[in-house]
């Protein structure tokens, strides 16, 4: 359908005169682009809440007590809720745990792949429904997501989240457990989540902060920020005065780590709590033994005949006189002490506490360890050294296990983005997260050079692992042929570049023909 530049009125300023300047139906294409491309990135600033946490009540953390947290912790939201605020505590305290938790997010790879099927007879929906996708990963921010949500899935055991979207734009939403709750069905092998709004109104009571007008900065109401911070199911529960809510299955999703089967899942850095009592109970005994052997103690016995005959005397005057004396002496840097008569002894008494077994911490720190995937190799030993290398193969492979599960969740949400904006599900693309292992330079030049030249892949395969454009090298590489840079760029003559055909071999003897013809037929064969 074709459109003539007389159709539209399109007024780009006025001059002070009030003439009008219309703009040419190229310039018109221009602005239209400008329009249009504003509104494509624009995400219409859409608030997210931070929601009020409880603190952890420390006295609670017994071997005993993890015993019962464990006891079917999958069916039970406050078993989890209690977990979760065990482990959030120890990766601030515990160098082991908090390290881990900084290793998965240090170990995010963050690439990801879309795979987008071919239909036959629709290339302008399928360039349609690559520009909505691209559009979508870039205002929910896929790869700060990623980042945010494996890390929270691992430590926490669950990561529930909500696509909420508002004029065309998008964000992903992420619910503490306690507000989002799992209920007891699924629907099509997806669990139902819901929203408990007496919790979510509990949580959302926090310090109203104000402008000094006595505006408030953000909302006034709680019914204000439901209606702008969460999905239009939850508002509406709000007004009819709901307990619970129903989040709509095909914008919600939850990423779950060992839920063996049942509503929740539970941390991998569970098992190593037991072992991180066991530790700080030893960290505490020997502080209380080194606090007890700091103290000097300095015995001066006296002879008991000082009491008298019938050992009724008291002997103040003796003692202090004995007292001040050991005190005098002993301010000196070299300490000389004649004791008077009555004096018996002076001598230290030391604490006879030992430090705790180090073989037994080394065993508790080893067993900590396996339980969060990391594992001690022995490279080489020798006489005077032994070399270890830290191995968390195990632990990158739970974070291939939460991705999987993320990838599940996106290419839920890429149906839902192209059937609202009327593209055929046909054209819904696959999407792989990158395994983090990929993350090594090494093994990322093997296997580009393994897909390029064994199995024949494209250029964009095999420059994309290596973080490379192929459009920006193809750019560059017309450049480079037009302006003849083969030709500028030829190699000099040096030792690295002469192939030694001319001048390699004993250097010929002009003055001698018979030496010549030797030469020449030296080369020759």
């Amino acid at each position: 359908m074709s459109t003539s530049s007389e159709d539209f009125e399109v007024v780009y300023a006025s001059k002070p005169d009030d003439d009008t300047v219309v703009l040419t139906s190229q310039d018109k294409g221009k602005v239209w682009l400008e329009q249009a491309m504003f509104q494509f990135g624009n995400n219409y600033n859409q608030y997210s809440s931070f929601l009020n946490e409880n603190s952890l009540n420390r006295t609670q953390i017994t071997p005993e007590e993890l015993d019962m947290l464990a006891d079917n912790a999958q069916n039970d939201l406050e078993k989890i809720k209690k977990i979760n605020s065990i482990i959030r505590f120890y990766i601030n305290k515990d160098d082991l745990i908090g390290l881990v938790y900084e290793t998965i997010e240090s170990n995010i790879n963050t690439d990801y792949r879309l795979s987008f099927p071919e239909v036959d007879g629709e290339i302008d929906s399928s360039k349609r429904a690559k520009d909505i996708i691209e559009k979508f990963n870039s205002q929910i921010n896929l790869k700060h997501l990623m980042r945010k949500s494996i890390p929270l899935a691992y430590s926490e055991g669950n990561y529930p989240m909500y696509l909420r979207s508002k004029n065309n734009s998008y964000v992903v939403d992420h619910y503490p457990l306690g507000v989002v709750e799992v209920s007891d069905y699924e629907i099509d092998g997806e669990p139902v989540l819901l929203i408990n709004m007496t919790e979510l109104k509990s949580r959302l009571q926090k310090t109203n902060k104000k402008s000094k007008k006595g505006k408030s900065l953000f909302f006034d109401k709680l019914e204000d920020e439901i209606k702008n911070n969460y999905p239009p199911e939850v508002y509406k529960g709000l007004q009819e005065k709901d307990t619970y809510v129903k989040l709509d299955i095909k914008k919600s999703g939850i990423i779950r780590l060992n839920n063996m089967n049942r509503k929740y899942g539970l941390t991998s850095i569970f098992r190593a709590l037991k072992s991180s009592l066991m530790l700080e109970t030893f960290e505490r005994t020997d502080r209380i033994n080194a606090k007890a052997k700091a103290k000097k103690i300095i015995f001066q016995k006296l002879h008991k005949e000082i009491l008298g005959q019938d050992y009724n005397k008291q002997a103040f005057e003796e003692m202090a006189y004995a007292h001040t004396n050991l005190m005098s002496a002993w301010k000196n840097e070299t300490v000389v002490y004649t004791g008077a008569a009555f004096v018996e002894d002076v001598k230290y008494v030391e604490p006879k506490t030992e430090n705790i077994n180090i073989e037994n911490v080394n065993y508790h720190r080893n067993k900590q360890m396996t339980s969060l995937g990391i594992n001690f190799l022995n490279v080489g030993s020798g006489q005077s050294y032994t070399t270890a290398n830290i191995s968390i193969t195990e632990l990158m492979k739970t974070i291939n296990k939460i991705s999987e599960q993320l990838e599940d969740i996106l290419e839920k949400w890429y149906k839902v983005v192209l059937e609202t904006n009327g593209i055929s599900l046909e054209h819904c693309p696959s999407i792989r997260l990158i395994d983090s292992e990929e993350l090594n330079k090494e093994l990322k030049l093997k296997l580009a050079e393994l897909l390029y030249s064994k199995f024949n892949s494209s250029y964009e395969t095999a420059y994309g692992l290596l973080g490379i454009n192929v459009e920006d090298e193809k750019q560059r590489r017309i450049k480079e042929n037009d302006e003849n840079y083969d030709d500028i760029f030829t190699p000099r003559l040096t030792a690295y570049t002469n192939s030694g055909d001319k001048s390699s071999g004993r250097p010929v003897n002009n003055k001698d023909p018979d030496k010549q013809l030797q030469d020449q037929d030296r080369r020759n064969s």
